[in-house]
């Protein structure tokens, strides 16, 4: 308890020593806290103060080289400005140059022209006077020729109506022969028949008489148009084999079986048949075969041998 004491009374003489010494401390450091407010002022100032200079400095600065460029600009538009005087002078001084050139040598240019002119009218005058005097000329040859031709056509023409008519003629003379040569040949044709029938009439033979076999006689055709008819019916086959039917009966708005049925007639109409016998030689072949040679002189056949003589004559 003692020791309480002492310690509280020590602890009582000791608190004013502290208290100042934290007092002083905290003065110290407000104190320092204030040197250095002053000082870090102060050198704001100081740099506020200086960036003011230099920025005043920077002005003055720009002005004086704004007001240099504008000078300078001043200066260059008033040496643009000379210069352009000069050169719009020479400029105008070249051109009146150049203008009295041109007109110089328009001046010299027209008056050659004119001359050129006047040297090609008078060389156009002296052609057209020999062209018309070759034209003339020409006209006049043309004229010749075509009289000479006319002469000539003429002769000919008068030549080839004499032989027109020499050639008429000849052909009246020739169709006039021809035509006794064929009623010389139709009465000797005649004349044979006849003798063949009497021949015939007083001897009778198996082999039938000439006037009856070209009675008989039947219209062939030749080899040419039936190889023709061949080439033509190959073509046609060839043809109607790649044909495609439907479509084409289609085309022609038909059917089928119409469009089939008009090639099958087409086809039949144009075809070549061989000569087929007739009923009439067929009952000959078989009445000449059914008679004997002695019973041809029958009443019936003498009225048959009568008439084919009367259809022969």
């Amino acid at each position: 308890g003692g020791r309480g004491e002492r310690g509280g009374g020590g602890g009582g003489e000791s608190m004013p020593e502290e208290i100042s010494r934290e007092e002083l401390k905290r003065l110290k450091r407000q104190a320092a806290i204030r040197a250095k407010e002053d000082d870090f002022e102060r050198k704001r100032k100081a740099e506020e103060e200086n960036k003011r200079d230099q920025l005043e400095q920077l002005k003055a600065e720009y002005e004086s080289q704004e007001k240099r460029k504008v000078e300078e600009r001043l200066k260059s538009l008033e040496k643009q400005a000379a210069a352009r005087s000069q050169r719009k002078q020479r400029t105008e001084k070249l051109n009146q140059k150049r203008e009295e050139k041109v007109v110089k040598k328009q001046c010299a240019w027209l008056e050659r022209a004119n001359g050129e002119i006047f040297d090609i009218m008078a060389e156009q005058d002296a052609e057209d006077e020999r062209l018309a005097q070759d034209v003339e000329a020409a006209r006049e040859r043309k004229r010749s020729k075509e009289q000479v031709l006319r002469a000539v056509k003429a002769e000919e023409r008068a030549l080839q109506q004499e032989l027109e008519f020499k050639r008429e003629e000849k052909n009246e003379e020739r169709a006039s022969q021809r035509a006794l040569r064929g009623i010389f040949e139709v009465d000797k044709l005649k004349t044979e028949a006849t003798e063949e029938l009497e021949s015939f009439i007083l001897n009778p033979d198996p082999v039938p008489l000439r006037q009856v076999l070209a009675g008989r006689m039947r219209p062939v055709p030749t080899v040419t148009e039936l190889l023709a008819a061949y080439k033509d019916q190959k073509e046609e086959l060839q043809e109607l084999v790649e044909q495609d039917i439907p479509t084409r009966a289609l085309l022609r708005n038909q059917t089928l079986f119409q469009y089939v049925r008009d090639i099958q007639m087409k086809a039949e109409a144009v075809r070549i048949r061989p000569p087929q016998p007739q009923m009439v030689d067929l009952g000959k072949s078989r009445n000449r075969a059914s008679h004997s040679p002695r019973k041809s002189t029958s009443p019936k056949a003498m009225r048959n041998t009568n008439s084919s003589m009367r259809f022969t004559r």
